[in-house]
């Protein structure tokens, strides 16, 4: 057991300090009652059901003063007890073990199976750091890469064709590669639980996969700023500098998170550029346009901008139904067409909702025993379906908040006055109304003063043109957003 190595979030655990740990724990600390003193809260606040569910077969891998991690039976009851208890505030669930344990300040829980999770290292090269990573970052600093976020994985639909062809290009899968001479960069931007972050891992795997040799760096820009501010602080800014430029693809993920940090901002342009001029891949990942960013150096949003961007759509009816379809079958389970069409009518706000009251319901199948009904699915899904129907703007909401921006009538959108003071917000409206909702166009102009469906098609190209090169548009339309998904 002294020369195996446990890894849970990309931390690494040596079984001989596991061991050490919890040899200590006797003398201070009786595990057996701290798991009685759970059960007893865990039923008292959830209930015997709930409890023997999800929580009776969890075990202590480590608990001391300041962590517990926890051990699940299944990766399938570690996803969910992490995702509906732990990260769940509303659950309550670290407060329980908080009132048990008060000092606990870290919470985790992993399902370390023999072939995932444990990796044998000899006892011979114990004094030196074992990577574990089936992705070989080449500087430490990088982040592990999810091992499910593959393009095999990824469900191609409608809404995200374009940036699925762009992806497989930049990673060289694509046949039509040789369109391209040089490395462009790629600005992959979207709503949150569109997808981003699995394309871009995607990315890196594919091109690891090609070629074993290539250095791939993925990190998210909060990451990179870390590491920028710790080189300057250690003085060794230029080791930084050096190690960023010499790798063949960097990968930045959240690059919004930059915002307002002008030195950061300075020292990562200086890389992108001299990655870029040297045709290495660069790979952006955010939740919003380059021109949407705000505190960020115009050079910076310019350089940017001169990539391949790429925007990620929400999902309409037809792809949510295919998303289902496919996530269904890579779970092994079968879901009728009923309640398929159920699921993608009233789950609309992001393919993350859409997995996760998937599987939601699937749980809820496979532990109690129950076949999925459109009755019990409207039950079960309660919550994503408030969610959704909360956070779904519709077509009313969204010309009212373009009249009260710019200052006119609701009455005026639906008028036929050519004035631009109040064409140019029915355009905006038009345009809103076709990315906000699931409407059609001739819906849409019907909403719009009776307008026909060729009215709406040309609003929203119009705008689509004017946001290319219009700066103030773009400010002005990202403000509305805010203001509808607000």
């Amino acid at each position: 057991m002294a020369g195996k190595l446990i890894i849970y979030h990309g931390f690494k655990i040596s079984m001989k300090d596991i061991n050490q740990e919890n040899t200590n724990l006797q003398d201070n600390l009786n595990i057996d009652q701290f798991l009685k003193t759970f059960e007893n809260v865990a039923i008292n606040h959830y209930g015997q059901e709930i409890f023997n569910k999800w929580f009776k077969d969890l075990t202590i891998l480590i608990l001391n003063d300041h962590e517990v991690i926890l051990r699940a039976p299944s990766k399938f009851v570690r996803d969910w007890v992490r995702r509906e208890y732990i990260e769940n505030k509303s659950s309550k669930f670290c407060d329980i073990i908080s009132s048990i344990k008060n000092k606990v300040k870290k919470i985790s829980i992993i399902h370390d199976d023999s072939q995932n999770a444990i990796k044998t290292v000899s006892k011979k090269n114990n004094s030196t750091i074992a990577n574990l990573s089936k992705h070989d970052n080449v500087f430490s600093f990088g982040t592990d890469l999810n091992n499910r976020y593959t393009f095999n994985s990824f469900v191609s639909c409608k809404y995200n064709k374009l940036a699925l062809s762009m992806a497989k290009i930049a990673s060289g899968l694509d046949i039509q590669t040789n369109l391209f001479d040089d490395k462009i960069p790629l600005f992959i931007h979207g709503g949150v639980g569109m997808g981003k972050t699995h394309l871009a891992q995607s990315i890196a795997w594919q091109l690891k996969e090609n070629d074993k040799s290539k250095r791939i760096v993925y990190l998210s820009a909060e990451k990179f700023m870390f590491h920028f501010v710790k080189s300057i602080k250690s003085n060794d800014i230029m080791s930084f500098k050096e190690k960023m430029r010499s790798i063949d693809v960097l990968i930045v993920d959240d690059i919004q998170f930059i915002a307002g940090k002008e030195s950061t901002q300075q020292e990562f342009m200086n890389c992108f550029n001299s990655l870029v001029e040297d045709n290495k891949q660069v790979v952006l990942v955010c939740d919003r346009d380059p021109s949407a960013l705000e505190n960020i150096d115009e050079k910076l949003k310019s350089r940017i901008s001169g990539g391949m961007v790429i925007n990620f759509k929400s999902p309409d009816f037809n792809d949510r139904i295919t998303i289902l379809k496919e996530k269904a079958c890579a779970l092994g389970q079968e879901i009728s067409e009923e309640v398929i069409n159920f699921i993608a009518q009233h789950v609309k706000t992001s393919v993350r909702d859409l997995e996760g009251a998937l599987k939601k319901l699937i749980a809820e199948k496979l532990f109690l025993d129950e076949e999925i009904t459109i009755q019990n699915t409207q039950k079960i899904l309660n919550q994503y379906i408030v969610k959704s129907n909360s956070e779904s703007p519709t077509i009313s909401k969204i010309q009212k908040i373009v009249a009260n921006f710019y200052n006119i009538k609701i009455s005026d959108l639906s008028s036929s006055s050519r004035l631009r003071s109040i064409s140019r917000p029915r355009q905006i409206a038009m345009y809103l109304s076709k990315n906000h909702t699931q409407e059609s166009f001739p819906k849409i102009g019907e909403k719009f003063g009776g307008k026909n469906h060729a009215t709406v098609i040309y609003s929203c190209k119009i705008i689509e043109k004017l946001l290319t090169k219009d700066l103030n548009l773009c400010n002005e339309i990202r403000n509305i957003e805010d203001k509808i998904n607000g």
